[in-house]
């Protein structure tokens, strides 16, 4: 789960009969309130955790521009007047991290995880308009997953933000099909689930 946040879907996973989930966060402060999360978690899965700033390159450093409230919207990116005005509580704070970039599969490596060996294995992507990246930064390795669920937006959120036009091409190229809406129904901004048979 790469944007773990506070890992709330925990549970949910648990539910799923997960055996294994790795959880990945980019801001510092917000991986340390999922790690205390995950630790008071009674359930038969194995969480497993990493603070890093997924993207397609490893060993770059990006911005990371850090939104008030929970840090659920902080991102990469900027806000486009678009979120301002869809979103308007929430607002960049003004803080910037200067994180490196790690690949997603060098994270797998680390954690001992070979997603070809797994039952079912799912890929939740959720970085506010750094999705495209995190896919990218995969190579062929997409193709081991049976699953993804990936945030995606028909408007522009995030400047220079993924566009689900992009991420639905990408998904499709690897095998994908999307299977949680017809086309015309994918929402202007919220979560898709593409399979791969």
């Amino acid at each position: 789960h790469v944007g773990a946040h506070w890992g709330e879907d925990a549970g949910f996973y648990e539910t799923c009969g997960a055996e294994t989930v790795l959880w990945v966060e980019a801001d510092p402060d917000t991986f340390a309130k999922l790690t205390e999360a995950l630790s008071a978690r009674m359930g038969r899965a194995r969480h497993l955790t990493e603070n890093a700033l997924v993207s397609s390159n490893a060993g770059q450093t990006l911005e990371f521009h850090r939104f008030n409230g929970d840090g659920a919207s902080s991102s990469v990116h900027h806000a486009t007047n678009r979120f301002l005005e869809r979103f308007p509580h929430v607002q960049e704070s003004g803080d910037v991290l200067q994180l490196p970039t790690r690949s997603l599969g060098e994270i797998l490596a680390r954690h001992g995880i070979d997603v070809a060996k797994a039952k079912q294995a799912m890929l939740v992507v959720d970085v506010q308009g750094h999705e495209l990246e995190v896919l990218n930064g995969l190579g062929d390795g997409l193709d081991a997953f049976r699953l993804c669920k990936c945030e995606v937006s028909r408007i522009p959120l995030y400047d220079g933000g993924a566009q689900f036009t992009e991420i639905d091409a990408h998904m499709r190229a690897h095998g994908f099909r999307l299977v949680s809406h017809q086309y015309f129904r994918v929402p202007r901004h919220g979560d898709v689930l593409y399979a791969r048979d």
